[in-house]
């Protein structure tokens, strides 16, 4: 699978990015997140639209526990929502290669 095809099955940064703000918008500091939240994106890399996120530390009982490979960010009012897209992209792009190139060994 070539670099392009793998960035055609994540989903799209147009979709983080609005996630990202979402979130973003909710934040409050508190005693237990001091205004930042941690962010996972999960995928098989199979579609763009079979992925999922969540929030905080639930590892075990999120939306990301069916997908293979998980994308690790955080979340506070200085994010850039674009640059954090790229970046969760970037980790999951990477992920998705070196499967890749495992079974091509």
């Amino acid at each position: 699978m070539t670099s392009t095809d793998i960035q055609n099955n994540l989903p799209s940064k147009e979709d983080l990015i609005s996630l990202i703000e979402g979130i973003q918008g909710t934040i409050e500091p508190d005693e237990y997140t001091d205004g930042m939240i941690d962010i996972t994106v999960a995928s098989n890399g199979k579609s763009p639209y079979e992925w999922g996120f969540q929030t905080g530390d639930n590892s075990y009982s999120g939306a990301c526990y069916f997908y293979r490979h998980w994308a690790i960010g955080s979340i506070d009012d200085q994010t850039s929502p674009n640059d954090l897209a790229i970046e969760l992209l970037d980790q999951l792009e990477e992920l998705l290669a070196y499967d890749d190139l495992m079974m091509e060994c």
